[in-house]
């Protein structure tokens, strides 16, 4: 019968803790990773899956409402964006921006992010107004020069044809505001009409084409 002496015992009792020293770590690292793996699973699934249906999606006085504020904000910020450039002061000029941003966030939030949207023209109106504040921006500097005016000119252009989708947009048509009218103000003929098909006086006219 062979017999251990107490040297050998210790001599591979030594070799040994490694060894389980060493298991003991790579179990304790694969139960970590594996349950930080579906965390970081999870937060990336909700990274990766935002809300993307705007809070008003049809015309309506609601939504109506709420783009006419927002409209009202984009017009203000480009006069307040002004005055801003004259002043010449770039920590004004970078508040400034960081607002054009946040007009755009909660366009997109109200409105969409895109014209596929049904009342998108009104989240890219925001977006349009801060290009229109980056060009205006670029045209301070030294060499732009008149090489930029068109640049300035296209982008207040494309503001104001997507403000004017968005108005568009939010409007009820006429036979849906009609349902909800009172029952004598839904069956009135809302298309005047005179004797002898006199046209539209033009002073009431250019009112009419004014009046947003």
């Amino acid at each position: 019968m062979q017999t251990v002496t107490l040297p050998s015992f210790q001599h591979h009792y030594q070799n040994f803790l490694p060894l389980l020293a060493i298991a003991v770590a790579l179990g304790c690292t694969l139960v970590l990773f594996n349950t930080g793996s579906t965390d970081d699973g999870k937060q990336r699934e909700t990274a990766l899956s935002p809300r993307t249906s705007p809070i008003y999606s049809a015309p309506g006085t609601e939504a109506f409402e709420h783009a006419d504020d927002y409209l009202r904000e984009i017009d203000k910020a480009m006069t307040d964006g002004l005055a801003v450039l004259r002043g010449g002061d770039s920590g004004s000029i970078t508040s400034q921006s960081r607002y054009f941003n946040a007009l755009v966030n909660a366009g997109y939030a109200q409105f969409g992010s895109s014209y596929y949207d049904p009342l998108g023209s009104c989240g890219v109106s925001g977006s349009s107004a801060r290009h229109l504040w980056h060009t205006q921006i670029r045209a301070l500097s030294a060499d732009a020069g008149q090489s930029i005016a068109g640049e300035v000119a296209n982008a207040r252009a494309i503001l104001q044809r997507d403000r004017q989708s968005c108005l568009d947009a939010v409007r009820q048509p006429l036979e849906e505001a009609l349902k909800w009218a009172p029952t004598p103000l839904s069956g009135l003929n809302l298309v005047p009409t005179w004797q002898g098909g006199a046209g539209w006086l033009e002073s009431t006219a250019e009112r009419s084409s004014t009046n947003l």
